[in-house]
């Protein structure tokens, strides 16, 4: 289980898993990056207020969000071993497990149903497949969108307050989405040596 107690405060190596996002709920992203080996999370703002914070094990992807929609980025890590997700909430202090997902499945947490809390959610691209697990409604989605090669970007791309299912396809440099209020596009904007930059 992932753990919880204060730790240090050095966020300064090349290993560190950056995860910014706002974490004091003061309307501003902090500075922030999850070091996989001592399972740590370090969080420092602009003001210069800083932590670190145990939560995780070193094979965890770091998966932070809003998940109880109290305008707070919560600590959270998505554990492929047991396809699980852990989640510190930063509304009461508890920690909640929910199993979702798959081996091989990449976690995509974000908020497709527009309700202001992340929904579990995971890209299959052995079936190129989105498994959605609303928190609104607690009713869960299979969507397919993707190939195997895909890269997920999920984004709300039309301005509807609600997340879209998208990939990019490295091999043609397209963007591909499906709009949650309907219909579907395909941007072409990069190339195959390109990382998409998602907003965090």
């Amino acid at each position: 289980m992932p753990r919880g107690s204060s730790g240090a405060t050095n966020t300064t190596n090349s290993f560190l898993k950056l995860v910014p996002g706002d974490y004091n709920g003061d309307g501003r992203s902090e500075i922030a990056a999850f070091r996989p080996w001592n399972d740590t999370w370090y969080v420092r703002s602009l003001a210069g207020w800083s932590t670190g914070f145990q939560w995780g094990n070193a094979d965890d992807i770091p998966v932070p969000g809003d998940y109880d929609g109290d305008k707070v980025i919560d600590y959270a890590v998505y554990r492929p071993s047991a396809n699980t997700w852990y989640i510190k909430r930063s509304r009461t202090g508890a920690g909640l497990a929910f199993a979702w997902g798959n081996a091989g499945d990449k976690p995509v947490p974000a908020d497709y149903d527009g309700d202001g809390k992340t929904d579990f959610a995971v890209f299959r691209p052995s079936g190129g497949t989105w498994y959605i697990r609303y928190s609104g409604t607690s009713a869960s989605a299979t969507i397919p969108w993707g190939n195997t090669s895909d890269v997920p970007v999920p984004g709300d791309y039309d301005g509807d307050a609600k997340v879209d299912v998208a990939i990019f396809r490295p091999s043609n440099g397209t963007w591909y989405v499906k709009y949650a209020s309907g219909g579907s596009n395909g941007f072409q904007w990069g190339n195959g040596n390109d990382t998409p930059i998602l907003k965090q």
